[in-house]
């Protein structure tokens, strides 16, 4: 009599493969190369606690982003490989400019959480394209998003600006 226990044993490994596959976190990157928010939050928080500051900008392109860090008086640019994500690059990019200095010092909702706010407000996909700091009277953080839109969230309180 033939024994069942190697069909058993391989159905097992298949399913706990098949199971553990589908638990595996969405990277938020679609097949057109979109970023989903989730991955530029991440890349966002990398970056940060590599250079050891705010983050204020993010550039978006071939499944890298260019995070720039106020880091003291200095900004460093940190590129960060999506797919990971992991730093692939930082450098050194100069002295902090005196607009994106005084919108930080007023800014209590960090770039990540304006990216969060922004995405849950945007009825698109909530790919990102780009984000920067829109510095004067209101300062906000700006996102676009790869479908056209762009949602303002104010540094000061979180509040949608439109």
């Amino acid at each position: 009599m033939a024994s069942h226990r190697a069909p058993a044993a391989g159905l097992s490994a298949l399913g706990l493969a098949l199971a553990l596959t589908a638990c595996a976190p969405f990277g938020g990157q679609a097949g057109t190369g979109d970023v989903g928010y989730e991955t530029v939050i991440a890349a966002v928080l990398l970056a940060e606690s590599g250079a050891g500051g705010r983050a204020f900008e993010v550039e978006i392109d071939d499944g890298t982003a260019q995070v720039h860090v106020a880091a003291g008086d200095r900004t460093v640019e940190v590129d960060i490989d999506l797919t990971g994500p992991s730093v692939t690059d930082r450098r050194d990019a100069g002295e902090v400019e005196a607009e994106d200095r005084e919108a930080l010092t007023r800014a209590s909702t960090t770039l990540a959480d304006g990216i969060r706010v922004a995405a849950s407000a945007h009825a698109g996909d909530g790919s990102v394209a780009e984000v920067g700091l829109g510095s004067g009277a209101q300062p906000s953080w700006t996102v676009e998003f790869t479908d056209g839109g762009e949602v303002a969230v104010a540094v000061t309180d979180g509040s949608i600006e439109r």
